[in-house]
């Protein structure tokens, strides 16, 4: 695709997004349904933005596969892939915290393309597109230049994995100390924009799926942002991965205290 063609490409993406996160502010009669425990939920919503966004996709890219978080819809291909999360923050989604968003990564060739995020809370839509600079509400956005000691840190807990407590809590006491704060928001989505938006200077999480990341890794790739798998894995967008993402200004003394936990 040339670029007048991704950016046309990527209109209509947000427009999928936004209508989605319309979608599900919107909501009646919300459902809650536990999947392998109490910390991992879906919503009747999730499954309907889900829906959605892939009827629209399809409409875009007849011939594209779909990579998605519910229903056992995921298949990668050789050619375009849809990576979809209808409800990242499905949680917070559930208990009202109106911190949740709609992400939508577009891959070719298994490497990204384009990604959109939408906050339809905030009314904030992150885009990033390969080769170009990433924005937000069409503003270019980019990382911090923060120092590791004056750095804000969001981590993120993997409560589906709870066999990473220990490592997880052990290294937020780390960065706590050796960073300026840490937060903790449940939208891993929304976090690595927020490190593209240069909001927050880096980004950890011990596992992540690849609708978790697949669309904030391209907005922050292109907003001059750091990123690395972790424990030795690869982005493949098959298997859940750790995921640092930092400016890079703190990104190796932060991967350094992450790698003592991570040999």
């Amino acid at each position: 695709m040339n670029q007048n063609e991704l950016l046309k490409l990527k209109n209509e993406i947000e427009r999928i997004a936004k209508e989605a996160g319309t979608l599900i502010v919107n909501k009646e009669n919300l459902v809650i349904t536990e999947k392998s425990d109490a910390a991992n939920i879906v919503t009747n919503m999730d499954v309907a933005s889900q829906n959605y966004i892939i009827s629209e996709c399809k409409k875009l890219i007849p011939e594209s596969c779909f990579l998605a978080e519910e229903e056992g819809k995921q298949q990668l291909g050789e050619e375009y892939t849809w990576v979809i999360d209808p409800i990242d923050g499905t949680t917070n989604y559930a208990y009202d915290f109106k911190h949740s968003c709609i992400s939508i990564a577009l891959l070719y060739q298994k490497k990204g393309l384009i990604g959109v995020i939408y906050d339809p809370y905030l009314k904030e839509c992150f885009t990033g597109i390969e080769g170009m600079q990433s924005t937000c509400n069409g503003k270019v956005i980019h990382a911090s230049n923060h120092a590791a000691n004056h750095a804000l840190v969001m981590i993120g807990t993997s409560p589906y994995h709870k066999e990473y407590a220990d490592e997880t809590f052990d290294l937020c006491k780390r960065l706590f100390l050796h960073c300026r704060d840490i937060r903790r928001s449940g939208s891993a989505a929304l976090d690595i924009c927020y490190v593209a938006s240069g909001r927050v200077d880096a980004f950890y999480e011990s596992l992540l799926s690849p609708w978790d990341y697949a669309a904030g890794l391209i907005i922050a790739k292109n907003a001059q942002v750091k990123f690395q798998s972790l424990k030795k894995q690869q982005f493949d967008y098959q298997n859940p991965v750790g995921i640092l993402a930092a400016n890079s200004n703190c990104f190796d003394e932060i991967k350094e205290l992450i790698g003592e936990s991570n040999e």
